[in-house]
């Protein structure tokens, strides 16, 4: 009986301390997370070294081939401004423009071939995830128009590694 009950306690104390390494290095990921601030739009440089993009994204917002090695591409849900009950599929050549800083969150950014007064002018691909709430952290597209100061939309995407031959 003595024996069972020794074991017992052993087992809970393993127990525990597993619970609390676990419970540390969640905390500390929660302070490696961004989490989005919802401001006004401002592109800057990026604020750390993120390399050059090579990766596909895909979500709500679309499918995208996001490089720095040739011509990105991508189908985009689009709607026209200001009819936003009007959705449509686009096709984008995306040219890379850089590593930027939007917000507080570092990633590339892309333009597409339109002005951006109706459609997209930039797509902008996150370099890290961000943390949106709930437990929930995803990679995020934003587009943008030139000039309007404003990010239309900041999806969660999931990205995937693009495979070379």
């Amino acid at each position: 009986m003595r024996k069972v009950l020794l074991y017992g306690v052993g087992g809970m104390l393993v127990l525990a301390a597993m619970a609390a390494q676990s419970l540390a290095a969640s905390r500390e990921d929660a302070k490696k997370r961004v989490s989005i601030e919802v401001s006004k739009l401002d592109e800057a440089d990026a604020s750390a070294q993120i390399g050059e993009p090579n990766f596909g994204y895909i979500g709500e917002l679309g499918a995208f081939n996001a490089t720095s090695r040739s011509k990105g591409q991508g189908l985009i849900v689009v709607h026209n401004y200001p009819d936003t009950a009007c959705n449509a599929v686009a096709a984008a050549e995306l040219t890379y423009v850089g590593a930027k800083r939007v917000g507080n969150v570092d990633g590339w950014v892309f333009k597409t071939q339109w002005d951006g007064t109706s459609y997209p002018s930039r797509i902008f691909f996150s370099a890290d995830e961000v943390y949106f709430g709930g437990g929930r952290s995803a990679y995020i597209v934003a587009d943008y128009r030139d000039g309007t100061g404003w990010v239309w939309k900041m999806l969660p995407m999931r990205r995937l590694e693009i495979l070379q031959k």
